[in-house]
């Protein structure tokens, strides 16, 4: 029966249920981590270890639980590609958000007096007629 399960995989037999139970442990402790350091609030290098614990995660889930480190070939190379379009996004958005203009915001805060259009009187809302009584 195992020759036969082997056979029909290709020679190769499956890491089995302790290969799978070592990246599932591993998976949740590094769930756990981004957890933890989501409510430490660690500043600016919070998002890149959050991106780094999420590469991690991706990887674990693709080469085992995809079978992508058993395969040669094809497989592979289509997470390559992949991963490549995503870093080339990447890279096009973070390009842009640099290339953007900063908005035009005049120096502040200004005190009340100095803002435009509080130097007039403010005007009354004309009297509006009451309706008459005729009807067409």
């Amino acid at each position: 029966m195992a020759e036969t399960r082997s056979k029909e995989q290709g020679g190769r037999a499956h890491g089995g249920y302790g290969k799978a139970l070592i990246v599932g442990v591993g998976l949740l402790s590094l769930t756990t981590l981004s957890f933890a350091l989501s409510r430490l609030h660690v500043g600016a290098w919070g998002l890149v270890v959050a991106v780094a614990i999420a590469v991690i995660k991706v990887t674990l889930i693709a080469f085992f639980f995809m079978h992508l480190s058993e395969r040669a070939g094809g497989p592979r190379l289509v997470f390559a590609t992949a991963v490549l379009f995503v870093i080339i996004l990447i890279g096009l958005i973070l390009v842009e958000a640099s290339d953007r203009p900063q908005p035009a915001m005049p120096p502040g805060p200004f005190s009340a007096e100095r803002l435009p259009g509080l130097d007039e009187q403010p005007q009354a809302a004309p009297t509006r007629e009451p309706p008459s009584e005729q009807t067409p």
